[in-house]
């Protein structure tokens, strides 16, 4: 429970509010005036702080400012009187939480408190969870504290002590290159390659030249000799996203190189040893794609020394808070902005959400937000429906023939402007990694480059 500051002037109001407050298992300090709620203010920390309006030596709202300016997350409930919501109104755009209109029930004072002590620690927690990003070394990514998680680091923790070969399964935007870059990190080939091919970006002609390589002149356009990724990749990790989309003939080859732990480029004569781990990701059911006939059960059974299935963002909600901290540190860069804080609300709406596409669209959401927000961001930034305008909100007149539907149309083709021009940069140009990283196909991709020019 919280600890409530009271300012209230009468006496017989204080005790009532004390009491109803201490009813919920809050402890509760009380000022008679505005000049000893400062004074505790000053000397002691608050989760929230309960307001009269009116008080004997000064204005409730300039305590109201002057609370705000020393503890701008600190929030503060209104007491009124009918004749006052007017000034509850301008109460709310200095910053207060809410405001009450006496005489008022015990029950709903209650309920906005806990709701003011619960929205105080989830902003706390966020800060800290924030500071612990700045903090941390490198690109290691934070995975949370929930249980799921837990177990999860666990398990990757054990196989990564070992050289098996590991299918990663879970849904679609999961985080299963994370995991397979933690293996990785944390095995005994740390310092080595780790080299990421994804199966089903590349057309089936040119996956085989990627994994094995080739020799010059083994097809139109083989102008030079090209080592392949498990040459790439030797005394390191090579990971296979979605091996599900390979080809049986492919399959095929790959079982080979598995077993014999060598590679023949395409067109080439000698065998080249290799010597890469191999960790494998699939949002498919594989087991049902042997029985569809889609997948080689050899090979099946090859890849599955040891499975690590990565929860979804639902299973792991209270990790969200930890992962929006991270993904913010790194929105701050793509967007080239400070972002101060993602409000309670905003932070609320994100825990409330059913995520289905899970931590990549997490980050996409807060990438997004990142862009849109002048400082702060809040529901309405990060476009997940629902938003509620704050009570007491002003609002901006609406000029004169003005086109909804021609505004949001410009609002949107910038805002998806920016994002691939920040995309592009970030990938030096590399159009298949740029649409991987805003989760796009690569044709829509090329389509937008050229509607925009950006060529």
């Amino acid at each position: 429970m919280g600890n409530i500051l009271i300012v209230e002037d009468d006496a017989d109001t204080r005790y009532v509010l004390k009491a109803a407050l201490e009813s919920g298992r809050h402890t509760c300090a009380t000022a008679a005036s505005g000049a000893e709620a400062m004074g505790l203010a000053e000397a002691l920390t608050f989760d929230a702080v309960v307001l009269d309006m009116v008080l004997g030596d000064s204005d409730g709202l300039t305590i109201l400012e002057k609370m705000k300016n020393e503890d701008p997350g600190l929030p503060v409930v209104i007491l009124t009187g009918h004749a006052n919501v007017q000034s509850a109104v301008k109460a709310m755009k200095l910053g207060a939480l809410d405001y009450l209109i006496k005489p008022f029930g015990n029950e709903e004072l209650l309920l906005i408190i806990e709701k003011a002590v619960k929205e105080r620690r989830l902003k706390r927690e966020f800060e800290a969870l924030r500071s612990h990003v700045k903090r941390a070394q490198g690109d290691e990514p934070v995975f949370g504290t929930s249980k799921e998680i837990k177990n999860t680091a666990a398990l990757a923790g054990q196989v990564a002590a070992t050289d098996l070969t590991v299918i990663l399964s879970g849904p679609s935007g999961s985080g299963k290159e994370v995991w397979a870059r933690e293996i990785h990190r944390l095995s005994a080939r740390g310092d080595s390659p780790f080299v990421a091919l994804d199966c089903g970006a590349l057309p089936e002609n040119l996956v085989e030249s990627e994994l094995f390589g080739y020799e010059r002149g083994a097809f139109t356009g083989a102008d030079r000799r090209k080592p392949g990724l498990f040459e790439v990749a030797f005394g390191g990790t090579l990971f296979l996203d979605e091996i599900g989309n390979l080809t049986m003939a492919t399959q095929a080859k790959l079982l080979r190189v598995l077993e014999e732990r060598k590679i023949r480029h395409l067109g080439g004569k000698k065998d080249i040893p290799t010597d890469a781990r191999v960790i494998v990701a699939s949002n498919a059911n594989l087991p049902s794609r042997i029985k569809e006939g889609t997948f080689r059960e050899d090979l099946y059974h090859r890849l599955n020394q040891f499975t690590l299935r990565v929860p979804s963002l639902v299973e792991r909600k209270e990790d969200i808070p930890a992962l929006a901290a991270f993904f913010l540190s790194e929105a701050e860069k793509l967007v080239n902005k400070k972002i101060e804080t993602i409000s309670d609300s905003a932070l609320a709406a994100l825990a409330s959400y059913s995520w289905p596409g899970n931590v990549r669209e997490l980050k996409n959401v807060i990438t997004r937000a990142a862009l849109l927000c002048a400082g702060e961001i809040l529901p309405a930034h990060l476009g997940l429906g629902g938003a509620e305008p704050a009570k007491g909100c002003a609002s901006a007149p609406v000029p004169e023939n003005f086109d909804l539907k021609e505004n949001l149309r410009q609002a949107r083709a910038e805002t998806e402007r920016r994002l691939i021009c920040a995309a592009l940069t970030q990938t030096n140009g590399n159009k298949v990694k740029a649409a991987k990283l805003l989760s796009i196909d690569r044709t829509a991709l090329y389509d937008k480059i050229k509607t925009y020019s950006l060529e």
